[in-house]
């Protein structure tokens, strides 16, 4: 049943590794965004907190595979990217499927680090004012660490989910796992078993990234033990 892949091993390899820097590159644009736009939401200027308001409400409120098409084909039009290969793909191709990933990420983590930093007791806020710290030392030396502890599962849970979600750029012709399955099966005239091979990936993938996350998560709990 798996007997083609002998032949097509290279071809889900090459997949598996535009899967895996796709997602690593959304994930850090995703984390970005979400502290930018977590910063504004909290703002105590109205127009910043608005803008988040609404960009959380779009992104989150529409379908991923429209705004990575529209993404793709707005920046194709306002910037040229050069049409060189990377794992089989153009980077006029990755380069604005990986924004879009990490665009769409960025909303979902925004509200994560929200949930977090008001999951923080206020005195912490207060302790730090108090020591002469300004607000936004406080924010990222006392507020935002704690916050993170707490937000690992859900953070862990959005980038797994990204990884999936990275399966939408074979619309737009990024030779990721899914594209590549979907390729080795008109060839085969058969979908299933490469099919099958790609799930298979996207568990390990996934799999892997949840135990890392697991990991870490603990070693960050046994330290807050060790300094309380």
């Amino acid at each position: 049943m798996f007997g083609f892949m002998k032949q097509y091993y290279p071809v889900f390899l090459e997949g598996t590794a535009q899967t895996i820097i796709i997602s690593i590159i959304g994930i850090l644009i995703g984390i970005l965004l979400g502290l930018l736009f977590v910063m504004m939401r909290l703002s105590k200027l109205k127009v910043f907190e608005y803008l988040a308001r609404v960009y959380i409400a779009i992104v989150r409120g529409t379908p991923s595979m429209i705004q990575v098409m529209l993404i793709y084909y707005t920046l194709s039009k306002v910037i040229s990217v050069p049409q060189v290969q990377f794992l089989g793909s153009g980077l006029d191709r990755v380069i604005p499927g990986s924004i879009a990933l990490g665009i769409n990420s960025g909303a979902y983590t925004a509200e994560i680090f929200r949930s977090g930093i008001i999951s923080i007791s206020r005195g912490q806020t207060e302790a730090g004012l108090s020591l002469g710290l300004s607000e936004k030392t406080t924010m990222f030396s006392i507020v935002l660490p704690q916050a993170v502890r707490n937000i690992l599962p859900a953070l862990g849970n959005e980038f797994i989910s990204l990884i999936k979600e990275s399966s939408v750029l074979f619309y737009i012709g990024v030779q990721e796992v899914t594209a590549q399955a979907l390729g080795v099966g008109g060839t085969l005239y058969n979908f299933v078993p490469p099919l099958i091979v790609a799930a298979s990936i996207y568990f390990v993938l996934t799999f892997l990234l949840s135990q890392l996350m697991q990991f870490i998560e603990k070693k960050m709990g046994r330290k807050y033990i060790q300094s309380n």
